[in-house]
């Protein structure tokens, strides 16, 4: 299959899902007759009392870009869909209240909730080139026939920048703690890209109507990035969003790491097809995190 990127401006959550998924409509669907249930994971990693005005956390996946996808499937899906997300900061089933997927999912007959510390849990082993790790993961998101991973585009004080592939291979390892574990690692970079050898999203919705910049994942400032895309490859997707956000994909080393694994295509040194708009007319820069560059540095000559 042709790797595709659907690439549209943005101002708002629902009619800019709508728009870039037209193009993938087909694959999507043809991927979707073959699927039973559907996993959507969501990035709620903070629950805790929002920090905005609004009441809105620019740290979290809008439930208006989720509504979208499942509006966009409707015609021809009407299988089981499972939302989940286990946040690191706070209580799942609140954030599901608090950013509306709890009324979300009361509208929808297919549609339920799972926070992944009320699933079971698989364990598999992760080797990397300082030893292996066992780590566990959550049992719907690993056994998902079909899994979509739908967040926003955001910096990341320990691997610059995360998006829709960081939000599944680190995401749907269970608990806190493991999660915690992981990021405090030397080799963070290379166990996100061993994990994805394990679990990657077949489908990546990056909402980049607003992004975070600075001190993310948790804290950092809103940027309105202004864009939406999408693809059936995660690769693909993530390192177009960093390049979106004027990042230098040389610079993020899992992006790398994934690519050279063979488990898919990184933009735009591989061949790829952009629908929609150009994305060097979308480029907005992100302030990265300010110490990202010297910690990488000194964790790659370790």
């Amino acid at each position: 299959m042709e790797t595709t990127i659907s690439l549209v401006k943005s101002k708002e959550h629902y009619q800019s899902i709508q728009r870039v998924l037209i193009p993938l409509g087909k694959n999507i669907k043809k991927a979707l007759s073959k699927s039973n249930i559907l996993v959507i994971k969501i990035n709620l990693v903070v629950t805790k009392t929002p920090r905005r005005p609004q009441g809105v956390d620019i740290a979290v996946t809008p439930v208006e870009a989720v509504r979208s996808f499942i509006d966009f499937i409707f015609p021809f899906y009407q299988n089981k869909i499972i939302i989940v997300e286990e946040s690191c900061w706070g209580k799942t089933k609140v954030g599901f209240s608090m950013y509306g997927y709890e009324k979300l999912a009361s509208q929808y007959k297919n549609v339920e909730l799972l926070d992944m510390a009320d699933d079971d849990v698989v364990r598999k082993k992760v080797e990397y080139s300082q030893g292996e790790l066992l780590l566990p993961f959550n049992r719907t998101m690993i056994e998902a026939p079909f899994l979509v991973s739908i967040a926003r585009p955001k910096v990341h004080c320990n691997a610059a920048m995360t998006a829709g592939i960081k939000n599944v291979v680190v995401g749907a390892v269970e608990g806190y703690k493991n999660r915690k574990g992981l990021h405090t690692k030397k080799d963070l970079h290379e166990v996100m890209a061993k994990i994805a050898k394990i679990i990657l999203p077949h489908l990546v919705i990056i909402d980049g109507v607003v992004g975070m910049e600075e001190s993310g994942p948790i804290q950092g400032k809103e940027i309105n990035s202004g864009w939406t895309l999408a693809s059936l490859d995660a690769l693909a997707a993530d390192s177009m969003a960093a390049y979106l956000m004027d990042f230098e994909i040389s610079g993020i080393p899992y992006l790398c790491m994934i690519r050279n694994l063979g488990i898919g295509r990184l933009f735009a040194k591989d061949r790829i097809k952009v629908i929609g708009e150009q994305p060097d007319h979308l480029v907005t820069p992100f302030k990265p995190y300010h110490r990202f560059a010297n910690d990488l540095k000194k964790q790659m000559s370790q």
